[in-house]
């Protein structure tokens, strides 16, 4: 059976490989930041961590051409570089395992963890291109939900999961049993093949029926020719009002909810007294739980009130709850307190973030629709990362309530631009192809 022939291995392949970069997303993000600001690094130092974790993926969009122009097509369009990927990220979990002592060598432990993302952000992109290649039209709607799901759920079992793992087996326990997990989910690919035809390793294997490979599938009716097309009607689409604002909504979208990431984990666990472990199961647990229901309901609030509209809603609630939280500072020894505002938090960053990604694949040009929409995906990325880098100067130049107060007000700057985005015009001035 194949790929291409089988409906539920097709699915679950794709989930699982989701699912396989969820994993370390929730532990980085979640599990070791708050393990090491139990160790007691200050806040720049574990905001680095996590600003050289994201870098990879502001790039990812640079993979694409990579993927499309070479592979081994004996072996299937991107089963190979799959592969790879995949191998690669657990290699670097286990290359973490040699370090002596993780907090005398943050800088290069942080650097191993570029390493992994890089990996992890060519196993995204080629993921996504297996999908474009292999769904057919009634199944696409269904897999992008359950793959989204799926990555929602790696981050709980990295986040929650692992922190279990790591308070009981301490961190490089954790970190082998990262290493387990892509080991395990690395055998989907390496034995299922895309295509009849297609061979599962380079070489000639016994049993198998080999025939010539399936022909790639050539560019359907006005698809770009070249490379340097690509980037030429990329440059074009870019030209108009709407699209620029999205690039800046894009750009804002992530740089009060990172920084408060950061400072809110040194706050709670070294401040609050919080076990790093509740505070992952909590923000790795039902946070991620949270936020996933907020992604699933947002699709359908974003149908009902507008991406627009939905947007600046799920902007203003988080602001409010954000000043809810600077206001309410006598209430933050009260635990209940805490888990209401990271759950609501996780919630409208949810609904938040789908009617985003419901608006800029609006305006998106469908001639460069995929190229486009990563650009706006790398966009977001690096919002994330500036959102780290704020962390430190905020924590050095003001009081907590101050901080919240300042992100509340990076809340609602997304807000601001869109009245003037107009999701019709990419296909109105430039055409449906």
């Amino acid at each position: 059976m194949t790929l291409a022939q089988n409906q539920v291995l097709r699915i679950v392949t794709l989930c699982a490989l989701y699912f396989a970069q969820g994993v370390p997303w929730g532990f980085v993000t979640i599990t070791f930041a708050a393990w090491l600001a139990k160790q007691g690094l200050r806040t720049e130092e574990v905001a680095y961590v996590g600003t050289i974790s994201t870098l990879p993926w502001t790039f990812k969009f640079l993979w694409g051409p990579v993927i499309d122009r070479w592979g081994l097509p004996s072996m299937g369009r991107r089963r190979p570089w799959i592969l790879f990927a995949q191998a690669m990220m657990g290699l670097t979990l286990l290359a973490i395992v040699a370090v002596p002592d993780v907090t005398r060598a943050v800088t290069v432990v942080a650097w191993m963890i570029f390493a992994h993302n890089v990996f992890n952000a060519l196993q995204d992109v080629a993921v996504d291109a297996l999908g474009v290649d292999l769904l057919p039209a009634s199944e696409r709607g269904r897999a992008n939900g359950l793959m989204y799901g799926s990555k929602y759920l790696g981050g709980v079992v990295g986040g929650a999961g692992l922190a279990t793992v790591l308070e009981h087996g301490g961190l490089r326990v954790a970190l082998i049993t990262q290493a387990a997990l892509m080991a395990g989910i690395f055998l989907l690919p390496l034995l299922l093949r895309e295509r009849p035809g297609e061979q599962l390793l380079p070489w000639r294997t016994g049993g198998e029926t080999a025939t010539a490979p399936a022909a790639p599938a050539q560019p359907a009716d006005g698809a770009v020719g070249s490379l340097g097309q690509v980037f030429r009607d990329l440059l074009r689409a870019f030209s108009l009002r709407s699209t620029l604002l999205g690039a800046a909504l894009a750009l804002l979208s992530s740089l009060g909810v990172t920084a408060l990431s950061v400072i809110g984990t040194v706050l709670v666990v070294q401040k609050l007294g919080w076990s790093d472990a509740d505070w992952s199961r909590l923000s790795g647990g039902w946070g991620l739980a949270a936020g996933l229901a907020g992604a699933v309901g947002g699709g359908y609030i974003a149908d009902a009130l507008g991406h627009k509209r939905t947007i600046a809603l799920a902007a203003s609630l988080l602001a409010l709850t954000w000043l809810g939280f600077a206001f309410g500072q006598p209430h933050w020894g009260d635990r209940s307190f805490i888990w209401a505002v990271s759950l609501a938090e996780s919630f409208l960053g949810g609904v938040f973030n789908v009617a985003v990604f419901a608006l800029v694949m609006g305006l998106c040009w469908p001639r460069v629709a995929a190229t486009q929409f990563t650009s706006y995906m790398a966009l977001m990325n690096l919002s994330t990362v500036i959102g780290y880098r704020l962390a430190g100067p905020l924590d050095a130049a003001l009081d907590y309530p101050e901080i919240w107060i300042v992100c509340a007000c990076l809340a609602v700057l997304p807000a601001a631009v869109l009245p003037f985005i107009d999701p019709g015009q990419t296909r109105r001035v430039l055409g449906e192809a």
